[in-house]
């Protein structure tokens, strides 16, 4: 069990550095990471939605049984998730996942805005917090299957990135210095490896509670993909544009289907 943990264990690290990267070249590569950030998230949300629906939500089923609890569990994680979302967008005052036109407009214009009311320290508690549930839904994917530990993992990284991105945006919007602004962002994320260390506790005291951290994953994809990413790509208008977004998300479904029918896998 102990080779698991390892092995997620650098899934999650190879994450945050994908992610770290990202932030690390938003000054450097702004004008190609703006443009692409949108298909980014366009194979995001399809790997997300084709993960929980087709590998993680059964893989909980079939551990678990097809259970009402799987089912509310499933369901309260995507109400928690809702709800510490909408707190967290009144205290800080700004919306906790910003659209690329945002992250071009605060790494353009950051001198020009002044909000006191806002609060860096709120912003990092929720970056914090989303990287720890992700830390766990990798684990807990790996304990069960290295092929659906590595799908989870690939699927997080698709949406880390533009998550990483946003979270440096707006500590950027809240005047926080540049370089700052990016190391924060990027040590946000490292609590993935307490997502691990709560599923490797969980796994030792009590091997089936790791199962019921699926149908959590499950349903943080699926708020993830539906809530958080699919309503930023509405902002676009060109249709050229638009067929774009729509070709991506259904090759990052194909992507995310595909990936534990590799042979060998």
């Amino acid at each position: 069990m102990h080779g698991v943990w390892i092995e997620a264990g650098i899934a999650i690290l190879a994450v945050q550095v994908l992610a770290a990267i990202a932030v690390l070249s938003a000054g450097k590569r702004e004008a190609g990471l703006r443009d692409r950030l949108p298909y980014v998230v366009s194979v995001a949300v399809g790997v997300l939605l084709a993960t929980a629906i087709v590998h993680l939500l059964p893989e909980a089923l079939e551990q678990l049984g097809n259970r009402s609890s799987v089912w509310a569990v499933l369901a309260m994680t995507m109400l928690l998730l809702f709800c510490f979302e909408r707190l967290f967008h009144q205290v800080i005052g700004v919306s906790p996942e910003p659209s690329p036109a945002l992250i071009e407009q605060e790494c353009e214009e950051i001198h020009h805005h002044a909000h006191g009311s806002s609060r860096p320290s709120t912003l990092l508690l929720g970056a914090i917090t989303h990287s720890l549930v992700d830390g766990a839904s990798i684990a807990a994917a790996f304990a069960v299957d290295k092929r659906l530990g590595w799908v989870t993992a690939i699927a997080v990284g698709l949406h880390e990135v533009p998550h990483r991105l946003g979270d440096f945006a707006l500590l950027l919007h809240m005047e926080v210095e540049r370089r700052r602004a990016a190391w924060l962002a990027i040590l946000a994320g490292m609590s993935g490896m307490v997502g691990l260390l709560v599923a490797m506790l969980l796994g030792e005291a009590a091997p089936i509670g790791v199962a019921w951290l699926l149908p959590v994953s499950a349903g943080s994809f699926l708020y993830i993909s539906l809530v958080d990413l699919l309503p930023e790509l509405f902002e676009e208008r060109r249709m050229k544009a638009v067929l774009w977004q729509v070709f991506w998300i259904v090759m990052g479904v194909l992507l995310g289907v595909a990936l534990t029918r590799l042979p060998g896998a």
